[in-house]
């Protein structure tokens, strides 16, 4: 079994390491496309601003993975409450810390001491967002990824197959939603309300007229019998009624 300590310091070199040669190889791209942009030697300033941005990354990822970040974690007990694994605010203080030194490294050797303050507070404040952003595209990345909750090497029993092999042949019911009430059902539920009007169904409806038109016609037929001429129907005899 790895030492605790050996592995965290084996994660920092890598991560000095990594971070330093991907800058430094970035930087050089941007650098060489600049200069063919504007006539120069691609090669040859590609190759200037890929040492320059290696130096100050090598400060930078150096000065956070052995110096600040041990430091902020003994000084601090409360540090994994402010900024916990895998969280948007992971290792921001200590990229904050880190750059600031940088930053105070850089313009003092460029422009004097007087300029330390300034560089330590704008690579403060840029290192953090970058440290943000990388945070958020980290967990962007694990979210899109599926979640695989079964065991590979675990075959599953009898009874979990049984069950996995009935929930497939048994889907559950889905039951639509009942279709909106129109214009005219709804005032005919408020009259329901109001008074004691039935409202009547299409079977029902269709029962009454039945029960109407043989009505009418046991009328005809009895006028037909006693030798006189039928009337015709009137409006109360064909209306239906509630």
């Amino acid at each position: 079994m790895a030492n605790p300590d050996t592995s965290s310091l084996e994660q920092s070199v890598r991560t000095v390491g990594s971070g330093t040669v991907a800058v430094s190889f970035i930087a050089g791209l941007s650098g060489a496309g600049y200069a063919t942009l504007k006539g120069k030697s691609p090669l040859t300033y590609g190759f200037v601003t890929s040492l320059n941005t290696g130096l100050a990354s090598f400060t930078f990822f150096g000065s956070r993975e052995f110096l600040f970040s041990p430091l902020i974690r003994e000084s601090f007990s409360h540090v994994e409450a402010i900024q916990p694994n895998g969280s948007v605010t992971d290792k921001v203080a200590d990229s904050a810390a880190a750059g600031a030194f940088t930053g105070a490294i850089l313009n003092g050797i460029r422009y004097g001491g007087s300029r330390a303050p300034s560089g330590a507070l704008a690579w403060a404040f840029t290192t953090s967002l970058l440290q943000m952003g990388y945070n958020k595209v980290i967990i962007s990345q694990r979210e899109s990824q599926p979640i695989h909750q079964s065991n590979p090497g675990r075959s599953d029993t009898p009874s979990q197959l049984h069950s996995q092999v009935q929930e497939i042949s048994n889907p559950p019911q889905f039951q639509l939603p009942p279709e909106p009430k129109g214009t005219s059902d709804r005032i005919m539920d408020v009259m329901t309300w109001v008074a004691p009007v039935k409202k009547l169904s299409d079977d029902e409806y269709v029962t009454v007229m039945r029960k109407q038109q043989a009505a009418i016609d046991k009328r005809l037929a009895e006028l037909q019998a006693r030798g006189g001429q039928a009337p015709p129907p009137s409006e109360e005899d064909s209306r239906p009624k509630s």
